[in-house]
């Protein structure tokens, strides 16, 4: 292990694994604060002059990545880190769905526009739509497909190995049918027309995509709530679908979905006097770097900063893979859908335009009350 870079204590790492480091994959696991090491990340930085801190993990020790100078070298230099598999872009050429997916979107929202929505009522909405966008409208009522893609990653994370298997096996099985069906306007019809394309390729691309859809739910919900919670913003939203994209990018900065990128290195690699060998996982915490003390709008929702240029210095900031790219497009129809229709408004005191916006929020408390928009009357 290399010696010369400073190492996290037990406790630290402990701490840190807790939020940061994941055990499988960088993806969210519901219930966790994704900034509660805020303060452990701060104190790491101080104390090390923002140097990158060895962190012990399960599959051995993970160099954290916390100025931003060094998360540039990390996703700049070309060959030297490498994406993990689960960020790897797809190749598909997906542009040519979006027009059909975005149709799907908004017709999904529709059933969102009265009564009462919370993040249990939106998912389900929203992963109808996934389901449709990646397999087609023979897939649209299978929530046992969904159910056993949530197993599976919950089994992996735990490593129940076993469990894992034999829900993956069912899993297989279950989309080999919508796959072999191939709905055109589909990805699963884009896939089957990649007559170079294995079947378990096709299989992991399939479940990668659902996964991806299925990753933005938090991000539309929040989105929602603070629609609902900032009137100003609410109005420029409907009727500007430029601003009603940067107000979704902007509720996945304040709580992103994902605790943190990962790079393995592929070669030797120097820091700071310090040879990691190949093979050694990097990780940037999102999340800290999103809501950093130093950007004067952190903890307040500033749709504008995507839109006049202030981001656009922001690593995070930076254009995203077509994948990210089409998620976005679909998920701002989806909340187009919901806000031209009908007008929300909060429930609760969670999320306010008059006081800093929480570290933490925990989303299955989100609620809005959709109610109709007031119509002008024409003067007699």
């Amino acid at each position: 292990m290399p010696r010369g870079l400073p190492r996290a204590t037990v406790l630290e790492s402990l701490r840190l694994a807790a939020t940061v480091v994941p055990p499988v994959a960088p993806h969210l696991m519901p219930g966790r604060d994704l900034l509660r090491s805020r303060a452990l990340l701060a104190g790491l930085e101080a104390r090390y002059g923002g140097r990158p801190v060895l962190v012990r993990g399960l599959r051995g020790p993970a160099l954290l990545v916390m100025s931003k100078r060094d998360v540039l070298r990390v996703l700049s230099e070309g060959g030297e880190y490498a994406q993990g598999v689960e960020q790897r872009p797809f190749g598909l050429p997906t542009d040519v769905l979006r027009p059909a997916f975005i149709d799907i979107a908004r017709e999904e929202a529709r059933e969102l526009t009265s009564g009462v929505v919370d993040h249990a009522r939106l998912d389900a909405r929203w992963r109808r739509v996934a389901r449709r966008c990646v397999y087609g409208d023979g897939a649209a009522g299978d929530e046992q497909l969904t159910r056993l893609l949530a197993g599976i990653t919950r089994a992996g994370r735990w490593h129940a190995r076993r469990r894992q298997e034999i829900l993956s096996g069912r899993y297989d099985a279950r989309i080999l049918d919508h796959l072999h069906r191939a709905e055109p306007g589909t990805l699963a019809g884009l896939i089957a027309e990649n007559a170079g394309e294995a079947e378990s390729r096709g299989l992991m691309q399939a479940a990668f995509w659902l996964m991806g859809f299925g990753a933005i739910s938090t991000g539309l919900m929040q989105t929602l709530a603070l629609l609902a919670a900032h009137p100003a913003q609410r109005k420029s939203a409907r009727t500007d679908p430029d601003y009603l994209r940067a107000c979704l990018r902007e509720g996945l900065r304040l709580w992103p979905p994902v605790p943190a990128l990962s790079r393995v290195t592929t070669t030797p690699t120097d820091w700071y006097g310090t040879t990691l060998p190949a093979g050694t996982t990097v990780l940037v915490p999102i999340a800290a770097h999103q809501r950093s003390p130093r950007l004067p709008y952190a903890n307040t929702f500033a749709p504008e900063i995507w839109l006049d240029g202030t981001a656009a210095n922001e690593w995070w900031a930076r254009p995203g893979c077509d994948g990210v790219h089409l998620t976005l497009a679909v998920g701002t129809a989806f909340l187009a859908g919901i806000v031209r229709a009908a007008r929300p408004k909060p429930v609760g005191r969670l999320l306010s335009p008059h006081r800093p916006l929480p570290y933490a929020l925990n989303v299955s408390r989100l609620r809005v009350t959709m109610r109709p928009l007031r119509r002008m009357t024409a003067p007699n």
